[in-house]
């Protein structure tokens, strides 16, 4: 028996698409006086990642949503399928003071619609939606409990004292609508038709802290809603499916501070700077799915939200967790998003490559080689993979480029392009793009600039990296000289013992090819002390240190 529950059952992704989706709360559009006062936002969650496992054996993510367990589903384009079988917009928590007692109100808004011709799901009709649940405020207090393990489950039934769900809600009155609600379920002292479980399990993994949860509405009876509090059903909750954040954000959601609001964004923040440089910072060390995450938050404010590189590094980090719709979904917006610096377009034509290999990944082999051949063609340089490229495409006959974009400035409206290369951070991050994507020397050109704007913001990052680009361009004196530098300042700068290691095998490796035995295996040595444990990198020290 199947006790996973669907998330927002009434009229969300999961609306039945051949019925017409129709409110069971009672809408009010006039004034009523002596009723509950709801409160302002005190916090929200408007960006989550959507894990599902599909019927092929392979999770998949999305943004806001959780996708169909069926492939097929998820295949077919029909608007229906695209919304998934769960998905939000915002989840809101708001206080509600009736008389002297106080509750929360639980606002969930989503996209849902109905088909005009339902037989042939013909004719889509979008709607905006929302589902609501009111609860006692003391049980917030219980969804995290105070002393909590991590990778461990746990479920908090939130005891809903009144549940309602609108379709194309008026805005205006909404508070209003669901303070009669509550009003109308207190004093005939009714049951609320649904009740709400909220299901977490904090997990801390790959140097992350992260909290999955689920959000289940269920009938208001216990038959239906005890058999999830059942140990033996209690790892199936997440088995299948689950939302996925950051564990402080969760944390701030659920206990918000004394009724400080929480306002929504509007304009820029100071944090998106952050958020960018966290996500590339989580994609180069290997921490995909927080680099989506951070990404994806830069990704709300300018000048992030329109800078192509936010979502190149987040296809990437997509493409690394198997997320190939996903990958490809970003990597299209990040083509369409060319720069007008001359500066990023051999960024912006590595990512037109790059979406080549994941339309590749998608069994698209015409789609893969059509970007292959239009990067090569607008400037696109690199032997080695301008041979491959002829390999994969032999039976395919290039006519032209067919891409889609728009020219966008790569920086804040009013601000000059000139004004990107004086801007630290995308200097950098664009140096470290080009570093990843094999662009060796226009990565030396970047980080030299970057250290001209900030040289003491974070020289143990840069002359790792040049050195790192000097070592792979064989100019090997010039990467000793990089790595003697960041050896220097881990003396007097916290350094760990895994950029130690790195560093000392790189400038083993320059030695050794400029002849100096001797010196690359006192290195080798060292690396080994801070802790060198691949495999094939001891290998080779054995066989040049014999």
């Amino acid at each position: 028996m199947n006790f996973m529950g669907v998330l927002y059952s009434q009229g969300q992704g999961a609306v039945n698409p051949y019925l017409q989706p129709k409110p069971n709360a009672i809408i009010v559009e006039r004034s009523i006086n002596n009723l509950p006062v709801i409160s302002d936002v005190k916090s929200f969650i408007d960006k989550a990642m959507g894990w599902t496992l599909q019927d092929d054996g392979k999770w998949i993510s999305q943004e806001n949503r959780l996708l169909y367990s069926k492939t097929e589903f998820n295949n077919s384009g029909k608007t229906y399928y695209k919304l998934g079988k769960e998905n939000f917009d915002i989840i809101e928590l708001r206080d509600v003071t009736s008389g002297n007692d106080t509750y929360v109100v639980m606002i969930i808004k989503y996209r849902t619609g109905y088909y005009e011709f339902p037989i042939l799901m013909d004719g889509w009709h979008n709607q905006l939606g929302l589902s609501f649940f009111v609860f006692k405020r003391d049980k917030l207090n219980e969804v995290i409990p105070e002393k909590m393990d991590f990778n461990k489950v746990y479920i908090t039934n939130m005891e809903v004292i009144c549940s309602g769900s609108l379709v194309d809600y008026n805005k205006s009155t909404l508070n209003s609508t669901i303070a009669y609600n509550i009003q109308k379920t207190l004093s005939e002292k009714t049951i609320a038709s649904h009740n709400l479980l909220i299901a977490i399990w904090p997990v801390q993994t790959s140097g992350q802290t992260l909290m999955r949860f689920r959000l289940i509405q269920v009938m208001n009876k216990k038959k239906f809603y005890m058999p999830y509090f059942d140990p033996k059903n209690r790892d199936r909750l997440f088995k299948s499916s689950y939302f996925e954040i950051d564990y402080n954000v969760f944390q701030n959601f659920i206990h918000y501070s004394g009724g400080a609001v929480v306002p929504q964004f509007n304009g820029y923040s100071q944090n998106a700077d952050e958020f960018y440089k966290k996500g590339v910072t989580n994609y180069t060390n290997g921490n995909y799915s927080q680099s989506i995450a951070d990404l994806t938050q830069a990704a709300r404010f300018q000048p992030y939200s329109d800078f192509f590189l936010t979502y190149a590094y987040r296809a990437n980090s997509r493409q690394k967790t198997g997320d190939y719709t996903g990958a490809l979904q970003d990597f299209d917006r990040a083509v369409m998003l060319k720069p007008s610096d001359q500066g990023y377009y051999t960024a912006w034509l590595t990512t037109i490559y790059n979406r080549g290999v994941v339309k590749r990944s998608l069994k698209d082999i015409n789609g893969a080689c059509q970007d292959w051949h239009t990067a090569i063609q607008m400037g696109f340089k690199d032997k080695e993979m301008e041979d491959a490229i002829k390999e994969s495409c032999k039976n395919f006959r290039f006519t032209g480029s067919t891409l889609n974009y728009t020219t966008v400035a790569t920086s804040s409206p009013g601000v000059s392009s000139m004004a990107i290369q004086n801007d630290y951070y995308k200097v950098y991050w664009d140096a470290v793009w080009k570093y990843e994507n094999g662009n060796y020397n226009e990565a030396v050109l970047s980080f030299n600039r970057a250290l001209e704007l900030q040289p003491q913001t974070n020289p143990l990052g840069i002359y790792t990296y040049r050195g790192n680009c000097k070592l792979k361009l064989t100019d090997y004196t010039g990467a000793i000289q990089d790595f003697d530098y960041v050896l220097a300042l881990s003396s007097t700068l916290p350094t760990d013992n895994n950029t130690l290691k790195t560093i000392f095998y790189n400038r083993g490796l320059a030695n050794f090819f400029l002849g100096n035995t001797t010196g690359a295996c006192n290195d080798f040595q060292k690396s080994i002390n801070a802790g060198m444990s691949d495999q094939p990198s001891l290998n080779f020290i054995k066989q040049v240190c014999k």
